[in-house]
């Protein structure tokens, strides 16, 4: 007895605790509640920007009580709300909280309450929209019935006065300031609390507040959907409703504010309570203040509340009367609405109207200043200011927006705190739509060589995306798959197109500058030399012309297109004159000035690069031989105009270019650090007496698995992916460019040679990220973002120490960077930003076609970088011939398609001076005008503004998009090398094809990335995992995770040693997220970043194994040297991974990644779409070249 006492206290004293609304309330239950709310919400805000203004009103609808009961269908024994007057035809969204239901119970069942659900979702619709936000406190439980009196009596109906609106405003606690914020929402519509019960199928929807207007049901089914597959039975529709409705203000550009979270769900709802609690669009002065002070909220909250109607629209039957009969009006403004709504009653009743019509789609402060002009829609609306108590209250908000939002947000808070029902109160409901206990009863519903140097950037973000992976799969996540993911993300952080990245790869243990000197195309390669490089490493032509497409974002160095600029005749005049005046013809004057590859949308992942090459707008040689009278004009021109063409070769030449020969298995290692080797295979030597068993079975496991997966690390550093995104996105928006440099870090990266002789052609080894002879190449010079993928690096370190390779790192970024750049131009576009919220990411993908792929992961890290030599052969200068750039892409197995391809990263980044002032002073294939814009920053005697920069694609600079290839075709290639592409050789046509087609470009591109990012990788048990992207592991470290290491090698290297785009799922499942992350904020910040992310993987592949991201030899190579960047993006990276995946994500696959969401980080964005379609000038798009 005294125990169940005991327990029967302790259950007492736990629901005292427990039965209080906390921010925090679901942070153990339920950790995924809040990001699925806003997730969905955010969706479905951006698919239909009214929804958020549906999801506030049901929100509204439902408090007064927050116990979600509007969300319950009738049943036998309660009349619900859904019915009432005030909700009846009005209210909607129940789909998206019964979505939201639904994911929520999947992974937290029966935790968190449909009451929570509503009250987050109104939260967040208004930050969706660009409203404030604010903190939902949680915790509420949902109401087990629901009642249409209460809501008939408790929603003040729209033909209130404003006295009768205060009053009914006043009878919830409500002031009169709140009533007039809440109204920008919606009616402010409320029951008994917010339990959620306005979702429940029935009554309470039918009441009159809410019938026909009340919708977003399905946002919050759907939030609720994802969040009851992570936390069942955890996460209250309640509390989702309240967060939504933050969520959604946000996503509109309001304000935010903390939702205290901990509702339950109501088991009833009424139709009764919900025409009584809720305004009516008639409602009086005196009613909107009463019915809000009954709620606990006063007038200044009346009228903050009010101001939801910023956004949102009101049908005909509910603004009819004012329009026809009422004086206080505009009667311009009455003539205008008249039109689409009748007279005669009956006659178009459900005809819509805007609230707002000056900014409908944002939240802010016009609702206001439209009723000092008399132009309030609704009756409730203008009552607020009309010679009443309320009208100071107006004037304060009309002009004054923090004051508004500051209102709105106390508002919104109080509002969502009305009697909620919480600890053992109402219920968890499964579906937001039905309630528990009786639901039988209720309805359903990726340095220095010359192509690298001075133009590879980015390896700080690796380095970052690393030391984050690190962090949370120690050694598990390679440089090599940072890289790959990186470049992946940088591409959709930019707004381009995603790809599946294949993960696994292992990095180099050395790098090579000769290797890279010898296998990047440099800026001034012919058609022909291009054609070669990109066919030597399995690449062909349209792959080639798709990969220069990356040029449809970064920036080339002066000293890079000087030539061209001076010399050649294919190039327009104006774009010439227009770059010399930042490119002084004397060589080593101004040398490292930068110019945008492509001038058009130079931040923007899009097909403009190749509409340059059309017009002879191509800034690098090696740009415009691609639309040169070649073999590869058709596929610029087919990529011009088709950005979806563009899009899908993009992605295939990403995923194609990732997979050229990565280390994988026991090859290789995975670096702790992607500047620096590991010297675990030496000390696995030294022991192999004592371990010589452990290392057979190593051995043994790995020879049936060493390839790439992109589900590589889901087990071993889930988190990677993410870590990377991230890390990526940070970069670009920081640096639009960076998307640029971490592409070209990831082409750089792949197309070197590593030093193995377990594969005929290693590659994508993130050699080129550790310092030394790889990066002092000359192709590397140019090569930047190095910092990107440190940064990466050191993030994953952080989560999953030694899993992620830095070469799966810089593929990943590469692909990541390519949509990062794309987004950032999109975010920051101001032309069309107020009403394109109605497009959300996916939705903006799939009408733009964006390029992404698949990665697969796996990758090993070089244990050392490729010597410059090896760099300046392996990487086709810009001044090859077609035929020579044929030959060096055939020697990395890649077709003339992929050449093309490929080179389409051109546009984005840029190019210096001294690699096209021989095109434009020499050359005739150049566009006058063109050559003469160039020329007045690139001045003709050498050594004259050398480093001066012009944007490889001028058309569309920052966009990744297939402008290069029109480019081409205007003989407005840039370099000798992408010229070539274009200039009556076997190209041609490929050049046409993506200059038409901007999807047939991103099929390529994707292609001949995944290509790239697959040659000769380290995988399995060859090289190493670095622990940073930019040196090899020390041998003290190796030392003292030997034998662990070696256990973890014998253990994991069944399901590591091949390629998988699921490699990290399980070793380093947030890596990709934090490639992710990383490679957008890298874009975000810098676009340019995203061409460097996708240069900085191109410098490391026809190898990928993050040999690059190693200080010395490689990254002074020609090609390298001051041309790589992005090396911080990657060592952020990988610091990130490293803290939760210690030494489990590979560089090499951290540049594969980096490459491919810089690629989406840079698309081109749908403002850019609308842009241009109003303009019949259809799509550009850009080439990805190693020059970025």
């Amino acid at each position: 007895m005294a125990s169940s006492l005991s327990v029967a206290v302790l259950l007492c004293l736990a629901a005292a605790a427990a039965a209080q609304l906390s921010p925090t309330f679901y942070d153990t239950s339920c950790p995924r509640a809040l990001a699925t709310i806003k997730s969905a919400v955010t969706a479905a805000v951006n698919n239909e920007p009214r929804m958020g203004a549906s999801l506030l009103r049901l929100h509204f609808h439902d408090c007064f009580g927050c116990d979600a009961s509007v969300l319950l269908a009738d049943t036998a024994t309660f009349t619900g709300e859904q019915n009432a007057l005030p909700n009846k035809n009005s209210l909607r969204g129940f789909n998206v909280v019964d979505s939201i239901k639904t994911q929520l119970e999947g992974i937290c069942s029966q935790t968190v309450s449909c009451a929570d659900i509503l009250a987050v979702a109104a939260r967040d619709s208004v930050v969706a929209l660009g409203g404030p936000s604010w903190t939902v406190g949680l915790g509420r439980r949902d109401s087990t019935t629901a009642s249409m009196d209460r809501a008939n009596n408790d929603l003040p109906p729209p033909f209130f006065d404003l006295e009768n609106l205060i009053k009914a405003f006043g009878d919830k606690g409500f002031s009169v300031t709140d009533m007039v914020a809440l109204s920008e929402n919606i009616y402010l519509k409320s029951l008994q609390g917010c339990d959620a019960s306005v979702l429940l199928s029935g009554q309470e929807q039918n009441a009159g507040p809410n019938v026909g207007s009340l919708r977003g049901f399905s946002v919050i089914d759907n939030a609720k959907a994802r969040v009851e597959a992570i936390c069942n039975q955890t996460v209250s529709c309640a509390d989702i409703l309240a967060v939504a409705a933050r969520d959604s203000v946000v996503a509109l550009g309001g304000p935010s504010w903390t939702v205290l979270l901990g509702r339950r769900d109501s088991t009833t709802a009424s139709e009764a309570l919900a025409n009584t609690d809720l305004p009516a669009p008639s409602s009086s002065l005196a009613e909107l203040i009463g019915n809000f002070s009954r709620k606990g909220l006063d007038a200044t909250d009346m009228v903050a509340l009010s101001g939801a109607h910023t956004i949102g629209q009101a049908q005909c039957q509910n603004f009819r009367d004012r329009i026809y009969n009422e004086t206080n009006i505009d009667s311009a403004f009455a003539t205008q609405r008249q039109a689409n709504c009748p007279r005669p009653t009956g006659s178009g009743d459900s005809n819509l109207a805007p609230l707002d019509t000056t900014t409908p789609n944002a939240f802010d402060n016009a609702y206001y200043s439209n009723l000092l002009s008399n132009k309030g829609l609704l009756h409730s609306d203008q009552v607020l200011f009309n010679g009443g108590s309320a009208d100071n209250t107006v004037r304060n908000f009309a002009s004054n927006a923090a004051a508004f939002s500051s209102a709105f947000t106390t508002a919104m808070v109080k509002m969502g705190n009305i009697s909620p029902l919480t600890g053992t109160q109402g219920q968890i409901r499964l579906s937001c739509s039905k309630g528990c206990d009786a639901s039988v009863l209720l309805s359903g519903q990726e340095q220095n060589a010359g192509p690298n140097a001075g133009s590879l950037r980015g390896f700080n973000v690796v380095d970052n995306i690393k030391t984050q992976v690190e962090a949370i799969c120690s050694q598990t996540v390679s440089c090599a798959d940072i890289l790959a993911v990186a470049a992946r993300d940088s591409v959709v952080a930019l707004g381009g197109p995603s790809w599946t990245v294949l993960l696994g790869r292992r990095d180099s243990t050395t790098a090579n500058e000769s290797q890279a000197n010898t296998d990047l195309p440099a800026p001034s390669s012919s058609l022909a030399e291009l054609i070669g490089n990109f066919s030597r490493k399995g690449l062909d032509v349209t792959d080639m012309v798709a990969l220069s497409g990356a040029h449809t974002i970064g920036q080339a160095q002066c000293q890079n297109f000087r030539d061209r600029l001076y010399n050649e005749t294919n190039i327009d005049s104006s774009f010439a004159t227009a770059l010399k005046a930042n490119c002084p013809r004397p060589t080593g004057s101004g040398d490292s000035n930068l110019a945008p590859l492509d001038t058009t949308t130079p931040n923007a992942f899009d097909s403009a690069y190749y509409t340059n090459l059309l017009s002879n707008k191509g800034l690098l040689h090696s740009d415009q031989v691609l639309f040169n009278g070649g073999s590869t004009d058709n596929t610029v021109r087919n990529f011009s105009s088709n950005t979806a063409a563009f899009n899908s070769a993009f992605t295939a030449a990403m995923v194609k270019m990732g997979n050229i020969s990565p280390l994988t298995g026991t090859q290789g290692q995975i670096r702790l650090n992607c500047s620096k080797c590991a010297l675990f295979q030496r000390v696995v030597m030294a022991s192999a007496s004592s371990l010589g068993l452990l290392l057979m079975l190593a051995a043994l496991v790995s020879t049936a698995t060493a390839h790439l997966s992109p589900t590589f690390y889901d087990t071993s550093c889930p988190r990677a992916m993410s870590i990377i995104k991230s890390t990526v996105t940070a970069a670009v928006n920081n640096e639009p460019r960076m998307g640029a440099s971490l592409l070209r870090l990831h082409f750089h990266d792949c197309f070197v040679q590593a030093r193995f002789h377990l594969t005929n052609h290693p590659g994508c080894d993130a050699s080129i990220l550790l310092a030394g002879n790889e990066r002092n190449a000359a192709p590397n010079f140019s090569v930047r973002g190095y910092d990107v993928i440190d940064s990466i690096k050191t993030q994953i370190e952080a989560v999953c120490k030694q899993t992620v390779s830095c070469a799966d790192i810089l593929t990943v970024a590469a692909r990541d960077s390519v949509v990062a750049v794309t987004m950032h131009a999109y975010i920051n576009d101001t032309r069309y930003r107020a009403r394109d919220y109605e497009f959300c990411d996916a939705e903006l993908l799939y009408l733009l076609g964006g390029p992404s792929w698949s990665v697969p992961l796996g990758r090993r890290d070089s244990t050392g970088a490729a010597t410059a030599a090896q760099v300046i052969s392996s990487l086709a200068p810009s001044t090859d011939s077609l035929a020579q750039l044929i030959s060096a892409y055939a020697s990395k197995g890649l077709s003339a398609t992929d050449l093309v391809a490929l080179s389409g990263a051109h546009t984005i980044g840029m190019a210096r001076c001294r690699g096209f002032r021989t095109r434009l002073y020499n050359e005739t294939n150049i566009d006058a005008a063109f050559a003469a814009a160039l020329k007045a920053n690139c001045p003709a005697t050498p050594g004259s503004g050398d480093g001066n920069l012009a944007p490889l694609d001028t058309t569309t600079p920052t966009a990744f998009d297939n402008a290069y290839y029109r480019n081409l075709l205007s003989n407005k290639g840039l370099l000798h090398s992408d010229q070539e592409l274009f200039s009556n050789g076997s190209t041609d046509n490929t050049v046409r094809s993506f200059a038409s087609s901007a999807a047939a470009f991103g099929a390529a591109f994707a292609t001949a990335m995944v290509k790239m990012g697959n040659i000769s990788p380290l995988t399995g048990t060859q090289g190493q995992i670095r622990l940073i992207c930019s040196a090899v592991n020390s041998l003290a470290m190796a030392k003292a995770t030997c034998i662990s290491l070696l256990v973890v090698v014998a253990l994991a290297t069944a399901a590591s040693a091949q390629l998988s785009a699921t490699f990290y799922d399980t070793s380093c499942p947030r890596a990709m997220s934090i490639i992710k992350s990383a490679v957008t904020a890298a874009v975000n910040s810098e676009p340019r970043m995203g061409a460097s992310l996708l240069r900085l993987h191109f410098h490391d592949c026809f190898g990928c194994d993050a040999s690059v991201l190693l200080s010395g030899n490689e990254q002074d190579a020609p090609p390298n040297k001051d041309s790589l960047r992005g090396y911080g993006v990657i060592d952020s990276i990988k610091a990130q991974i490293e803290a939760v995946c210690n030494q489990t994500v590979s560089c090499a696959d951290i540049l594969t990644v980096a490459a491919r969401d810089s690629v989406v980080a840079v698309s081109p964005s749908v403002v850019e779409l609308i842009y241009q379609l109003s303009r019949s000038s259809g799509f550009t798009s850009d080439d990805p070249d190693p020059y970025i």
